[in-house]
Formats: C-alpha cells, sequence, structure tokens
C-alpha cells in the first residue's frame, strides 16, 4: 500500500467536519458526486486532478471544479460509480486506472435541496501518463495540479450565505480561483491531513 493510500485512509477516518452550516437541509438527499483524484508518493507530494467547467453547462458555468455530476439510474444509487462513470464521461479517465479509498462525508449545497458526495481515489501511473479525451460541452479546461502549490494560495474571503456571513476558504490554480463547494472539499482533505501531523 502507497504512502499516498495510507494518508488518505487516515484523512477518512478523521471526525473533523467541513465547517460551515448553510442551512437546514432536513430531507436532502445525495444526488450527486464528485471525484478527489491524487496522483503521487504522498499528499503533499501529490497531484489532484481539476477540470474548468466549459462556458455552455447550464450550472457553475467556467468554475474550477472536481470531475462530477449527477446520480443517474444506470449508477444505482452508487455514488462511486456515479463519480467515476463522471469522471470518464468529462475527461476520458478510465475506472480501471484508480483505487477508490472511500467517501467524505456529503456536503451541502450553498443553494439547499442536496448534498454532494466526494469519493478519494488514487491513480496508478498508466492513468496518470495518458492524455485527456474532454468533453467539450462540460469542460474547458483539465490538469493535474500540486497539492502543495494550491495549499500555498489558501486565503479565507467573507461571503454572504442565506443572510449569514460566513468566511469561506478559497485556493488559487494560476489565473484560476477555486471556490465554493470544491474549495470547501479541498480544504477539508488539507485540514484532516494537517490533523494527522499534530496528533
Amino acid at each position: 500500500m502507497s504512502k499516498l493510500v495510507q494518508e488518505l485512509g487516515l484523512v477518512l477516518q478523521d471526525p473533523l467536519d467541513y465547517g460551515p452550516r448553510f442551512h437546514d437541509q432536513q430531507g436532502s438527499k445525495v444526488n450527486a458526486a464528485v471525484l478527489a483524484l491524487f496522483s503521487g508518493p504522498s499528499l503533499l507530494e501529490s497531484e489532484i486532478l481539476l477540470i474548468k467547467r466549459s462556458l455552455t453547462v447550464v450550472t457553475h458555468a467556467g468554475q474550477v471544479a472536481l470531475p462530477g455530476g449527477g446520480v443517474e439510474d444506470v449508477d444505482q444509487n452508487d455514488c462511486v460509480a456515479t463519480a467515476l462513470r463522471e469522471t470518464y464521461e468529462e475527461v476520458g479517465l478510465q475506472p480501471q486506472g484508480m483505487s477508490v479509498v472511500g467517501l467524505l462525508p456529503s456536503f451541502p449545497t450553498v443553494s439547499g435541496g442536496y448534498f454532494v458526495s466526494p469519493v478519494l481515489g488514487v491513480a496508478d501511473r498508466d492513468t496518470r501518463s495518458l492524455s485527456f479525451n474532454l468533453d467539450s460541452r462540460e469542460v474547458g479546461r483539465c490538469a493535474w495540479v500540486s497539492v502543495s502549490e494550491l495549499k500555498a494560495t489558501r486565503s479565507l474571503e467573507k461571503h454572504m450565505v442565506r443572510g449569514v456571513e460566513m468566511e469561506l476558504p478559497f485556493f488559487q490554480w494560476g489565473e484560476e480561483k477555486m471556490w465554493g463547494l470544491t474549495a470547501l472539499i479541498f480544504d477539508l482533505i488539507l485540514r484532516r491531513y494537517d490533523n494527522l501531523k499534530v496528533c
């Protein structure tokens, strides 16, 4: 088992929550999943797969994101199946080249109504070396991005969310800004990892 897989497994076991509570979401359900796919010897030496959504998609146009999307009937209510299928459809990476480590707690959307389930995975070397086959209708750009370089850009900014002022994290991918739900997921992974180092 690689050090990266071990570290992500410990990240999954840490009890630290994501933090902000946007609003009461009773009755909401998980109906989307994203894949946080890493490649490297350890978490801080790894890269994470990021996409920039196309400008033509209905929701989150032009935003930095993790590959993923809505649960469909073919997934049989399996969030891992959703994340892997969506990753293949969006960027062309086959599930056979990945190892799924597990799932983080589902994140509520800011707008409400549902939760997004983040799946943590590790790409093997063959997958890492493959070129992408982007679905241009959904994805404008895709790249492996250094985790440590992203971490170094972490900042907080204030947002009004449903009438409540909150400090939420954001990160920079070159000229692009990673914010919102994607930043919250990445930030939780980093904060749980930092917890490992002080225990």
